[in-house]
């Protein structure tokens, strides 16, 4: 299927105004999350290279609230949290300092960032999407909440990442 075909094949689901996720797309036309990512309007995501990672992951710290989340064989892990520093050393980017996400990611196999924007449950929602080399995603990190309100100054930073890097 043409990228041409395949955005207008989402499109048209975009346009029933029902609950998607980037994954829930993937599945039903059968391909990778990135192939997604690539058709949506700008207005709803702009991929950049995984090169920007550290680029990306430092504007993440600004950020007074965030939902990190993994997607992994049918299970949804989320943790809301400030995101920590990091820096790259023997081959990972390591999270530094006391937060509840920690550990080590593997940025250099990051192979493309997406700024998503997609309503979910009828509600505005920003997310970085992290894309392994297949396209599928690694894991996101969605703009946080106060009572289910996006919280202004980090829907403002992720914005200004995403023009900066488009």
């Amino acid at each position: 299927m043409s990228n041409q075909e395949l955005s207008q094949k989402v499109q048209k689901v975009l346009e029933e105004k029902k609950p998607i996720m980037l994954s829930s797309l993937a599945a039903q036309f059968g391909v990778s999350e990135k192939e997604i990512a690539e058709v949506l309007p700008y207005e709803m995501c702009s991929v950049t290279s995984g090169s920007n990672f550290s680029k990306v992951w430092d504007n993440l710290t600004t950020w007074e609230k965030a939902t990190f989340i993994v997607q992994h064989a049918g299970h949804v892990i989320e943790i809301k949290c400030t995101i920590p520093q990091g820096k790259e050393g023997h081959g990972y980017y390591n999270l530094m300092g006391e937060n509840p996400l920690g550990g080590h990611i593997k940025a250099d196999s990051i192979a493309h960032i997406a700024f998503l924007s997609i309503p979910f449950m009828g509600l505005e929602s920003h997310s970085i999407q992290f894309f392994a080399e297949d396209g599928s995603v690694a894991f996101a990190i969605y703009v946080g909440r106060e009572k289910k309100v996006l919280i202004p100054s980090a829907r403002d930073a992720f914005f200004k990442i995403k023009e900066e890097l488009k």
